[in-house]
């Protein structure tokens, strides 16, 4: 008995840590094996639902029906109640004389369709009235075309400038017609151009003749395209050049192009 107190003394705390020890390990294995088999009942509730079960959030009345039962919805094979050609028309008296006006005007083109044409032909006419009548001066060819922009060589003056006009071959003493409707404006010498007369027409531009001696008119005189004015003289500053009468057409201090105006 002294031996077994002596050993319980000298080898008791040792005995108490491994009772201690079996059973935390006894505990731990009843509990790894409780959470184990909680796991595999949640997993086989999951893998096998309940069909007839109520889901969260809808009436409880109410439940699914398995998937082969659902009715299969088809299209229905009865005709609309009503077709397009039961659709009641306009038949107003308005929308008629409409209609018929629309078909009328593009079939047979009458009424305000043409009103285009005839408004064209008035433009036409008063652009062609607004226009005065002119006509060449004199009958000869021409020697020296309107220039514009470009220069040209000047024989009797020795330089390089622009031709503002046309100059037509004419013979000393030959008739000077107007080339155009409109008033004597000069009759006279003008510098270095010679004896010049110039005629305003009803637009405002000046139709300038150089070389014209011995005029018939006077500043002030109304003319006519054909009449005569004089005759056929000399230009100064073109005295080098063949015989000719020079034309220029001058309107709000910008040259013209004479060829572009007469008829």
């Amino acid at each position: 008995m002294e031996q077994l107190r002596k050993f319980l003394r000298d080898k008791g705390f040792a005995l108490a840590l491994l009772a201690c020890l079996v059973a935390a390990a006894a505990a731990g294995v009843w509990a790894v094996r409780t959470v184990r088999e909680e796991l595999q009942k949640n997993l086989d509730g999951l893998n096998e639902p309940d069909s007839t079960s109520v889901l969260p959030g809808i009436d409880e009345d109410l439940t699914l029906l398995p998937e082969e039962e659902y009715p299969e919805w088809q299209l229905p094979d009865t005709p609309a109640a009503n077709s397009v050609a039961d659709v009641p028309k306009d038949e107003s008296p308005a929308s008629s004389r409409a209609s018929s006006s629309v078909s009328g005007g593009a079939s047979s083109g009458s009424g305000s369709v043409r009103e285009p044409s005839a408004l064209q032909g008035a433009s036409s006419a008063v652009s062609s009235s607004a226009a005065p009548a002119s006509t060449q001066p004199v009958s000869g060819k021409i020697l020296n075309g309107y220039s514009g922009d470009e220069l040209v060589y000047n024989k009797t003056l020795g330089d390089w400038r622009t031709h503002n006009g046309i100059d037509y071959a004419a013979a000393q003493g030959e008739t000077v017609a107007s080339p155009t409707d409109g008033t004597v404006v000069l009759a006279g010498s003008d510098g270095g151009w010679g004896p010049v007369v110039a005629v305003k027409d009803s637009t405002g531009r000046i139709w300038r003749l150089c070389g014209v001696a011995s005029p018939k008119v006077k500043e002030g005189d109304a003319v006519t395209a054909g009449q005569v004015l004089g005759k056929v003289g000399s230009v100064s500053c073109e005295c080098a050049e063949d015989s000719h009468i020079h034309l220029e057409v001058k309107q709000d201090d910008k040259y013209l192009d004479p060829a572009k105006l007469l008829k």
